[in-house]
């Protein structure tokens, strides 16, 4: 090799230099208080979703603000059916979402508009890196509605991420996504699998690796 066609350089402050983040980046974040950015993580708990679901949804709920706090996200939870039935404002800990999550019930129809439209609300003043996780098992109302409103997230540069149960869902929410995404976990298979599925949007956070859990089945 020609020892001319590459320059070895020391860096002396504190910095990020491997792509994608390794695994020293948690302690990196506390050591400097790093504030990474802002999710928000929505859960369809309409009628369809009583019993077994919720608790998966819970489970999976509950890991999700546990990774995305460790990540240095701030956590706020939106708990919806056809309305904005609980919402929690984002907080580094993730704590007062978890509380919340931990007492939800299930009821009522389906329409994603009205959550959409409190995100605007939202995530419109805010800064950074802007995430905004969406649940359903089915379909939720007004589509084109619902696109236009993701859409102004989109614009705004707020990405979207989704999980739908079964492909009606999964094919539902995948039109709220921004262009260009590249998840490929958008639909999850079975009811079995709704904890894991869930939880799984927080490796779509920067830096956050998602360890496995039992419990789910």
């Amino acid at each position: 090799m020609d020892s001319s066609s590459w320059v070895r350089r020391s860096f002396d402050g504190a910095g990020l230099t491997q792509a994608p983040p390794g695994p020293h980046l948690a302690k990196w974040q506390a050591k400097y208080d790093i504030h990474v950015g802002t999710v928000l993580l929505c859960i369809d708990i309409s009628a369809s979703m009583d019993g077994n679901r919720l608790r998966l949804a819970k489970s999976g709920g509950a890991q999700f603000l546990r990774e995305a706090a460790a990540g240095r996200y701030d956590s706020g939870l939106v708990l919806w059916d056809s309305r904005v039935v609980t919402y929690v404002q984002p907080e580094p800990s993730g704590n007062s979402a978890l509380a919340a999550l931990r007492n939800a019930g299930s009821g009522g129809g389906t329409d994603i508009v009205p959550c959409l439209q409190l995100a605007n609300d939202v995530f419109g003043p805010m800064a950074g890196d802007r995430v905004l996780c969406l649940f359903s098992d089915g379909e939720f109302g007004n589509l084109d509605q619902a696109r236009a409103l993701a859409r102004k997230l989109c614009a705004m540069g707020v990405r979207i991420i989704v999980r739908g149960l079964g492909a009606g869902a999964a094919g539902a929410l995948g039109e709220l996504a921004c262009p260009g995404s590249t998840d490929d976990q958008q639909t999850i298979v079975d009811e079995t699998a709704i904890g894991t599925g869930i939880a799984s949007m927080a490796g779509n956070l920067t830096g956050i690796t998602i360890r496995a859990r039992d419990g789910d089945r």
